[in-house]
């Protein structure tokens, strides 16, 4: 696997998003939550110290920038990752001020010389089995895809990488959801961590170079 160059040693994993990002329905052995985050931080071996994990429930695009974001300016990370999007989707969000918000994280990261990947934001079962009106589940989606293409169009801009959703594509089977059809299960966080482990592997040797 490889961990850290030494010129990077001790720059953290920074994560900000909402509760999936945080790792919601994936209780680590040692309390709290493991999620994608913390598995990916295993698989990159980072130190587990250097794994800062800003995430909350409920967060959107807004809320990373207002409240998580001051708290890792200070850092200077080694990867920055951003799990965040569905609530934006379920309540609805101006498209212009969503690509501020995401220049100011990807800006900050470029600042940083950190590498930072976003996690495509999935369809989750919840969608097929809320009784929410056909209107409201269809503004979703689109929300959905309108968000991810930001999110695209921000990495790009600042030099990063966002991963296709078909790169994550086992996220579309109901078996990596818990029950409440929201957040992902151990299955799912897994496959998460592992398929952007690879990305994520690949483009902190590049920096390293």
């Amino acid at each position: 696997m490889g961990g850290p160059s030494d010129a990077a040693a001790g720059r953290p994993m920074v994560v900000l998003g909402d509760s999936v990002a945080e790792g919601w329905d994936d209780p680590d052995p040692a309390g709290g939550w493991l999620g994608w985050a913390g598995r990916l931080a295993r698989h990159l071996d980072f130190p587990r110290d250097q794994l800062v994990n800003l995430s909350r429930p409920g967060a959107t695009i807004e809320d990373v920038v207002r409240d998580q974001l001051p708290d890792a300016r200070h850092l200077r990370p080694r990867l920055v990752m951003l799990g965040c999007g569905m609530n934006d989707a379920l309540n609805g969000f101006d498209r212009e001020t969503v690509a501020a918000r995401l220049d100011e994280v990807f800006g900050w990261a470029r600042a940083m010389d950190a590498v930072a990947i976003a996690i495509p934001v999935p369809r989750p079962p919840f969608l097929e089995r809320s009784p929410m009106s056909r209107f409201r589940r269809t503004r979703t989606v689109q929300r959905i895809a309108d968000f991810n293409d930001e999110l695209d169009r921000a990495s790009r801009e600042f030099g990063m990488t966002f991963p296709a959703r078909e790169s994550v594509s086992k996220v579309g089977d109901p078996s990596m959801w818990s029950a409440d059809g929201i957040h992902l299960n151990v299955a799912g966080h897994s496959y998460v961590a592992e398929v952007v482990a690879h990305i994520a592997r690949g483009l902190l040797a590049e920096r390293a170079r």
